[in-house]
């Protein structure tokens, strides 16, 4: 009869085990713009698009070198193996073995019958099983909080992973942008060397005067000028884009990285945005999966408000001669079980659920916060990158338009009806409007890279 009662007892037991306290409060909703994308785009590493190899292979070299990634994969490891250390709603089995010898003294207070012999010997092996029925949901709870902070973490290596490779872009891209602007800055020098030398001559022949020389050799001395301060830009580039790759000390000393000669045209990107932003997103879903953590921490910390059962077992043999371990005279069984209910530390449980609570609240307004964020930052960079697109448009005509006034400049200067003065500003303001040109492509490149980001390019393993 006692062994029915304690069969029901942990049926009782295990029936109530479905029963929890609530479930966990569900994220805030927004009221969202709709889409305006009309083709969702891969957008899984986008610098793919760029077709070019070299940048493909830097890329790669600074995600296998970068210390701040190598700590963001760690923090995940470390987090996996908090998911796996969590509790577990199966018991706990442990499989014990023992032996054990012992002698009584003859001397004692109690004395010793003489058929009982002074020594005793031992010998044990069983299970011990130990659960706590999950009545309330916490452990439950506690295994999504710490399977929701892995998921945190993932996410956020993910952003790390995909801000290290757009640095990488940007810098690739700005270290071709500077040795062209460089080399633009060299043929400009060569013309007007040559320019000066015509005016010399011209002087010479009696056709120039000595103002036209000198007005030469100033505008000569203006592109010097500027040349030093344009090779080390170059070379500071270089070296910047070398410690991001992880390169070594010698490497980044005299960095010698080949790059193209020219800016290459932008991959298109949507112009739009589109419907699963959200999910995208790396930031947007990492502060997403910290919300559902610090939900499941406050049903946690409720559930400690209420009893708590365990149950404990045990199932072996035990012997004093070793021949006789496993008859079944020498079975030993146990069955127990327990309630906790706390009453003196409820001021102790009141301070973790507020405190949980108050996690909840900074986590949901984080959330709110990295989406408002997402559609802002997203918006701002499909703008500039339009914009961008338009002032290209306006510096092209500008530029061919100086290229000809300088051609003219130069006609009517060679047939003696236009001023020299004429044809310095002339060439002044072409060389003016190309280094512009050279910054707007280079800001339509580092806009593209910005509506990658912006739409949750990278890295995505869901």
């Amino acid at each position: 009869m006692r062994c029915r009662l304690q069969t029901g007892a942990f049926a009782l037991a295990a029936l109530l085990a479905a029963c929890s306290v609530g479930s966990d409060a569900p994220p805030p909703t927004f009221e969202l713009p709709a889409a305006t994308a009309d083709v969702p785009l891969d957008l899984s590493h986008w610098w793919t698009r760029f077709d070019d190899p070299r940048l493909d292979d830097l890329i790669d070299r600074a995600l296998a070198n970068n210390q701040d990634l190598r700590a963001a994969q760690a923090r995940v490891d470390e987090a996996a193996a908090l998911a796996r250390n969590v509790d577990d709603l199966l018991p706990l089995v442990d499989l014990r073995a023992g032996f054990g010898r012992s002698q009584t003294s003859d001397r004692s207070a109690f004395p010793r019958f003489p058929i009982v012999n002074r020594r005793n010997y031992t010998h044990s092996i069983g299970l011990d099983l130990a659960y706590e029925v999950d009545l309330w949901g916490r452990i439950r709870a506690g295994d999504r909080a710490a399977l929701a902070d892995l998921a945190a973490d993932r996410e956020a290596l993910h952003a790390v992973q995909a801000g290290i490779a757009a640095r990488t872009v940007e810098a690739w891209f700005r270290l071709v942008a500077l040795d062209q602007r460089l080399r633009l800055l060299r043929r400009t020098g060569d013309n007007r060397r040559d320019a000066l030398r015509i005016q010399q001559e011209r002087r010479a022949a009696g056709t120039g005067t000595a103002l036209e020389v000198h007005q030469a050799e100033a505008d000569l001395a203006a592109i010097d000028v500027l040349l030093p301060r344009a090779e080390e830009a170059l070379a500071a580039a270089a070296r910047a884009l070398a410690v991001l790759v992880g390169a070594q000390p010698r490497e980044i000393a005299a960095p010698s990285t080949a790059h193209p000669d020219e800016l290459p045209p932008p991959p298109a990107v949507p112009a739009g945005l589109p419907a699963d932003l959200l999910q995208r997103r790396p930031d947007v879903r990492s502060a997403e999966a910290q919300l559902a953590a610090t939900a499941a921490r406050v049903t946690e910390a409720r559930a400690r408000y209420y009893p708590t059962i365990r149950l404990s077992g045990s199932f072996g043999q035990e012997s004093q001669d070793l021949r006789d371990l496993f008859i079944g005279p020498a079975t030993v069984w146990n069955l127990a079980g327990g309630l906790t209910q706390p009453l003196f530390g409820i001021r102790k449980l009141d301070a973790q659920f507020d405190s949980a609570e108050a996690r909840r609240l900074a986590a949901e307004a984080t959330y709110a916060k990295t989406v408002q964020e997402a559609f802002a930052e997203t918006l701002d960079a499909l703008g500039s990158l339009a914009a961008t697109n338009r002032t290209i448009d306006a510096l092209d005509r500008r530029v061919a338009a100086l290229t000809e006034s300088e051609r003219v400049a130069s006609a009517r200067h060679g047939a003696g009806a236009g001023s020299f003065l004429d044809l310095l500003d002339a060439r002044r303001n072409r060389l003016g409007a190309e280094n512009e040109r050279i910054d707007a492509r280079l800001d339509a490149l580092l806009g593209t890279i910005a509506v990658f980001r912006a739409l949750g390019g990278g890295f995505d393993d869901r």
